[in-house]
């Protein structure tokens, strides 16, 4: 099967990037990372997914830099990306279904999960940042949620970047890891390519038709 030529292109630059970080190659890295997003921005998504790229377009940007203004800059955009990821997923749920009573376990799940680990990473945050990350983790976890009904490559995409977002927090705050910016990378870059690719009109689930309950008569 060929590859669209933006997914193609993904996959290439991803790849220099975790070998940029594997071989320790600054220039690669720095030259590789702002076109990520950029890449997937040709996917032909929706407004509201594309301007969830352009927000972590800037976030990336932001957290190249290692000055706390600029961890507070990409925090930000991230948690406008993921707030435009959410709308957008929003718009699509109320095409869908009414949600399977299963979920309302996953929702507990996630202030679960919200719970344990600020109360693991707030007594390594400085006090301007506690607030913050706290309002970004419960974004993130929203936009987890409101992806449930997106499909399963919405639903991995999401995961993974609760996964990539809590190494990040984990290798920032609370111990440094030296596999650290290879995992999050890594996990970073499945995370947006599984919701973009979850995004595109073909790939959305569509509401089933319901059946109709067809009277024939007697003879």
């Amino acid at each position: 099967m060929r590859l669209p030529g933006w997914l193609s292109g993904y996959l290439v630059c991803v790849l220099l990037h975790l070998v940029s970080l594997l071989a320790g190659w600054e220039w690669l890295r720095f030259a590789s990372k702002p076109l990520l997003m950029l890449i997937l921005l040709f996917a032909g998504s929706a407004p509201w997914v594309n301007a969830a790229l352009f927000f972590s377009w800037l976030g990336d940007i932001f957290l190249m830099g290692e000055a706390e203004h600029f961890f507070m800059a990409g925090l930000s955009a991230f948690l406008v990306a993921h707030i435009c990821y959410i709308i957008f997923f929003y718009r699509q749920r109320k095409q869908r279904p009414p949600r399977p009573g299963w979920q309302r376990y996953g929702i507990i799940g996630m202030g679960l999960y919200i719970g344990l680990f600020y109360f693991f990473l707030a007594p390594h945050l400085a006090d301007m940042l506690k607030a913050p990350v706290f309002v970004y983790a419960c974004v993130i976890a929203t936009m987890f949620v409101f992806s449930w009904h997106m499909g399963l490559y919405c639903i991995i995409g999401a995961a993974l970047f609760l996964v990539s977002d809590s190494l990040l927090a984990v290798n920032s705050f609370i111990r440094p890891m030296a596999a650290a910016p290879f995992l999050i990378m890594a996990t970073y870059a499945a995370a947006q390519l599984l919701i973009v690719w979850g995004c595109l009109p073909k790939n959305i689930p569509r509401q089933p038709v319901p059946r109709q309950n067809i009277d024939y008569g007697t003879n």
